[in-house]
């Protein structure tokens, strides 16, 4: 919907607010938002929520009054928001849309009824306007401002505005909640997640990746025997694959985070290792505060080759260092003539730049030397 003079608030002031809108959806903070809402809609209260459907309380709760409540009256509203007749009425609306409520329920019929006398009525929630954010089946949102039974209704500028505004709303608190997952993965631990002698990744049951550091990026990339396929985690030969899927959920059903410990070993060319560890991470955990259960998949070279402390202590060139890492996979100097591209004769005169270099005169003191790098 286009952004057109509403009721009596300039195109300025409606623009500003839908600015705050996607800035909430990016840092989390609806309080300037809800207020600004309140303000120019001269409502006596505006309120914002995101809920996971399987969890008893808001992840995502805000609300703005012009009146002094009890708190403890929220509290109980927020245990109860089921039995809440308005938001009830708000259950067949689609993402996106609005509805001004009183159109649909008379609030005079409720004024006798516990639910209002208890909490609507010290709310000063009488009148309403408001919006379906989310409602995807996993998470759902609604906001509304009020006015209290004192007050006058709300005309159709104000739902007009309202209209208006749900769409951008929608669109920031799917932002929102997106940005929070992403987050909470995020808080596992940016200290480990930085480590750069071992990979880390966190996974779901099926082996999608959530989330992996820079070590495990490269660990991905540079190998076949273990790699990313459709964002899964993925290994090879097969038998190893199935291996793993029996771990993610043999990891993500124990009850308890930082259970038992699965772990598979991929043999690699000259004696080099990978140790694939998986251990599950649940919402219980002090350590992660993740939605569902997951698993911390650690990659930890073994018997590998520290490269850059070997250039370091030779002082190594790029070409060189790609020839002694072939040489160090039990490749020939025959075969790597078509797979580097370069004569027999240049890469036997670089093999013998690399021997003045370390002091050595053959392959085979050079897999010893290499040896003495070996984590």
């Amino acid at each position: 919907m286009e952004i057109r003079n509403v009721t009596n608030i300039s195109l300025n002031v409606v623009s500003e607010l839908i600015g705050q809108i996607y800035q909430a959806g990016l840092d989390g903070c609806w309080t300037n938002v809800m207020e600004h809402l309140r303000h120019i809609t001269h409502s006596n209260k505006a309120i914002f929520f995101l809920q996971k459907l399987d969890q008893p309380r808001p992840i995502g709760f805000e609300v703005r009054t012009n009146f002094d409540y009890d708190p403890m009256i929220l509290q109980e509203y927020l245990s109860n928001t089921l039995d809440d007749p308005y938001l009830q009425i708000t259950g067949h609306l689609s993402e996106g849309e609005a509805i001004y409520i009183n159109e649909h329920l008379d609030a005079n019929s409720l004024i006798d009824s516990d639910f209002y006398q208890r909490i609507l009525l010290p709310m000063k929630s009488h009148y309403a306007l408001g919006g379906c954010l989310v409602r995807d089946g996993v998470y759902e949102s609604i906001y509304s401002i009020n006015r209290g039974p004192d007050d006058a209704a709300y005309d159709s500028n104000d739902f007009e505005l309202i209209q208006l505004l749900t769409p951008h709303l929608s669109r920031a608190t799917k932002i929102y909640k997106d940005l929070t997952l992403y987050k909470r993965y995020s808080s596992i631990s940016k200290g480990i997640l930085d480590q750069s002698d071992k990979g880390l990744l966190v996974c779901d049951e099926n082996g999608r990746i959530l989330l992996a550091n820079l070590f495990a990026n490269q660990e991905l990339e540079e190998h076949e025997d273990i790699k990313v396929i459709d964002q899964h985690l993925t290994l090879a030969p097969s038998a190893y694959q199935m291996r793993l899927k029996q771990c993610l959920t043999q990891c993500v059903n124990q009850p308890h985070a930082f259970g038992e410990q699965e772990s598979i070993l991929l043999e690699r060319s000259a004696g080099e290792t990978l140790l694939v560890s998986i251990a599950p991470l649940t919402r219980d955990s002090e350590f992660v505060d993740i939605d569902h259960p997951c698993c911390l998949v650690t990659l930890t070279k073994q018997n590998a080759v520290r490269w850059p402390t070997l250039i370091k202590q030779y002082g190594l060139t790029p070409k060189e260092l790609l020839l002694i890492q072939a040489i160090n996979r039990k490749k020939k100097l025959q075969q790597l003539t078509i797979e580097m591209g370069v004569t027999y004769n240049t890469l036997a005169t670089h093999l013998k730049a690399i021997y003045k270099k370390m002091g050595i005169h053959s392959q085979a003191e050079l897999m010893v030397s290499l040896g003495l790098f070996r984590s």
